[in-house]
């Protein structure tokens, strides 16, 4: 379902609490009060992505990759953009926001955990079968936060796209951080506090056709993606997690 905005909720637990705590059941709460609630927030879809059943193969891409430690969890949360606005002027709504969507009462550890708002650029639509990739990304110190999201969005973006038949990649959408104001109302009401990536992405990726020619264009792909990448992504601050 399309949506105005996306609203992402980059999730870590509480240290102290993590063990003692039913994540499941936590999870479980926290969906149904989205059912109950968000409708009338400007909430039209809710997907919560929790990557511990891979915990094994996220270290070890996270090694390969040189990125920082993933979040614990990901809301992706599509958002009817005026009835959003609508919701924070109101305390009566900006309660339920308080109730549905905070840190605290769920485990979450609300001074590492972070939002970002943005306007979805839908890159690749395709099946949402196979392995499920979810990105944020920082850029290199060099570049102003302005000049990596045009890179990534304007540049990156449809490089990976434009190789999707080589590389396996069924679906693509990237979500630049924005609306900053909207993101300090939330904060205000218990969500994450820390400062947010700039870009956010979310693949799906499956197995590509393996003919000779094919494998020669996936490394020519590989090969020319490596080198943008190193222009103006800082991986040692980027966040990858498979779902």
């Amino acid at each position: 379902m399309s949506s105005d905005l996306i609203l992402v909720h980059g999730l870590f637990r509480l240290a102290d609490a993590s063990a003692a705590r039913d994540t499941d059941a936590d999870n479980v709460r926290r969906s149904r009060a989205f059912a109950e609630l968000g409708s009338a927030l400007g909430v039209r879809d809710y997907d919560c992505v929790d990557g511990s059943k891979k915990a094994m193969a996220n270290r070890l891409l996270r090694l390969a990759r040189g990125t920082a430690p993933a979040v614990d969890a990901v809301e992706i949360i599509g958002l009817d953009a005026a009835s959003f606005r609508a919701s924070l002027r109101e305390e009566s709504t900006r309660a339920h926001w308080r109730e549905m969507a905070s840190c605290a009462p769920y485990g979450f550890d609300a001074s590492r955990s972070f939002i970002l708002i943005g306007a979805p650029l839908q890159l690749l639509e395709g099946s949402a079968d196979g392995q499920r990739v979810i990105w944020f990304g920082r850029g290199l110190a060099e570049l102003s936060e302005a000049e990596f999201v045009a890179h990534y969005t304007g540049r990156h973006g449809p490089l990976v796209a434009g190789y999707a038949k080589h590389l396996g990649l069924r679906r693509y959408r990237q979500v630049p951080a924005g609306e900053a104001a909207l993101c300090e109302a939330l904060r205000e009401l218990g969500l994450g506090q820390a400062s947010a990536p700039a870009v956010f992405a979310e693949l799906v990726v499956g197995p590509p056709r393996l003919t000779l020619a094919s494998l020669r264009a996936r490394r020519q792909a590989t090969r020319e993606i490596k080198i943008d990448e190193q222009r103006h992504i800082d991986f040692q601050r980027s966040m990858l997690l498979l779902a």
